[in-house]
């Protein structure tokens, strides 16, 4: 599994407030919240700040643990989003979807903002955690609220309705499968 199985590029320059991330996770009635420190729910303050660089995602029942990290990475500020963003743009290059292509690298070369996702042991050894839905919720959330774009590994890119507009495996195939019929 790659460093970052998940990941939203977005356009919108400034993060996603913290607090609209933990309202969406109220309003779907989540039993989670975000911690910006190793322990403890983040403070008000914390969860107003349009500055945060990271947080945990943390799942509250049946005992409370940690589901996911979230980091925040501005361009201009952060190697690391324009690594991601050149690296995303090698990645589809020999992908046959032209019109895929285009559109996501169209979304890559205006990216702003990158939020990755580490997805944490207590996630990654129960696949029916409810936590999984909880991320799609958050990823579609910060996608629209920052006119993003997600990647999900294995899968490939969509939009901030979950529809598919790259598929990753496009390419790895040198023939279509419809035209061995």
């Amino acid at each position: 599994m790659a460093d970052h199985p998940l990941i939203v590029f977005a356009s919108a320059g400034a993060p996603v407030p913290l607090v609209a991330l933990r309202d969406v996770l109220v309003n779907e009635e989540y039993p989670a919240n975000f911690g910006v420190e190793i322990a403890g729910a983040a403070s008000e303050d914390e969860l107003n700040t349009v500055e945060w660089d990271a947080t945990f995602l943390r799942w509250l029942t049946p005992e409370i643990h940690e589901v996911a990290l979230i980091d925040c990475s501005i361009c201009g500020q952060d190697e690391e989003a324009e690594r991601l963003i050149g690296q995303h743009l090698a990645r589809i290059v020999d992908l046959r979807d032209e019109a895929g292509k285009m559109i996501v690298a169209e979304q890559l070369n205006k990216t702003r903002t990158v939020y990755t996702v580490e997805l944490m042991p207590a996630l990654l050894a129960e696949e029916s955690h409810d936590a999984w839905g909880c991320l799609d919720v958050l990823l579609r959330f910060i996608a629209q609220a920052a006119d993003g774009l997600i990647y999900a590994e294995a899968e490939g890119y969509c939009d901030a309705d979950g529809e598919l507009m790259l598929a990753e495996t496009d390419g790895l195939y040198p023939v279509d499968i419809g035209e061995l019929e």
